[in-house]
């Protein structure tokens, strides 16, 4: 009896949802700028309309990303940076998901910003970053295919190319959040929709380990 590996595995439905989430997160400056919750009456068709668009760009990536670094972390081999990587990442990216869940339910509630949503989504950033550079730099080492490589660099550079959005931003749409929002998602979310597509290309074994075949 031989064994071969698997096609569809959890890991690639891990990476799947990795690179969903990196698209919509990606995606999260248009989404977020393209309208406005005050602009709509609470309660009506529209105000709903947006306050789903909120939950599905700011909430859901980061925990759609979170899924996707289980299908990423087997790749990087043995070693403390990659686990160092990957918990840092998930702890900003949860942290995030938590801190604008808070903010979203309170604005789709009719109410207002919060001041410890956005506070957990900021500490969570920094968190991310740190992981981020970590990762980015293991996946260079580890991961030699021309995506994944460029998603390296895009998770280890991301801070100063966020900061350089940000800046672009307010040249490009002064006095919207564009900018903002580009430079916090628009890295890391390049570098998932990267990730995510590679590792779903890739075989792996089931979670048992192999799938016999006699």
């Amino acid at each position: 009896m031989t064994t071969t590996p698997a096609p569809r595995t959890s890991v690639h439905r891990s990476a799947t949802l990795g690179l969903l989430g990196g698209a919509l997160w990606t995606l999260l400056p248009l989404a977020w700028s393209a309208v406005r919750l005050e602009d709509h009456p609470t309660g009506t068709a529209a105000f709903v309309a947006v306050a789903a668009s909120y939950w599905l760009f700011a909430v859901l990536p980061p925990a759609l990303i979170i899924v996707g670094l289980t299908a990423l972390r087997p790749t990087l081999g043995p070693g403390r940076a990659g686990v160092i990587g990957v918990v840092l990442a998930t702890v900003g990216l949860g942290s995030m998901a938590l801190g604008n869940g808070i903010e979203v339910a309170s604005m789709s509630a009719g109410g207002g910003e919060v001041a410890l949503g956005h506070a957990l989504f900021l500490l969570g950033f920094l968190v991310s970053v740190l992981g981020g550079i970590v990762l980015g730099i293991v996946i260079l080492r580890r991961r030699p295919d021309a995506p994944s490589r460029v998603a390296g660099l895009l998770l280890a550079l991301a801070l100063p190319l966020g900061i350089g959005m940000a800046v672009l931003g307010d040249i490009v749409a002064p006095g919207t959040d564009a900018g903002f929002w580009a430079a916090i998602s628009v890295p890391t979310g390049i570098a998932w929709v990267l990730l995510g597509a590679t590792l779903r290309s890739e075989r792996h074994p089931v979670d048992a380990g192999f799938a016999p075949v006699s």
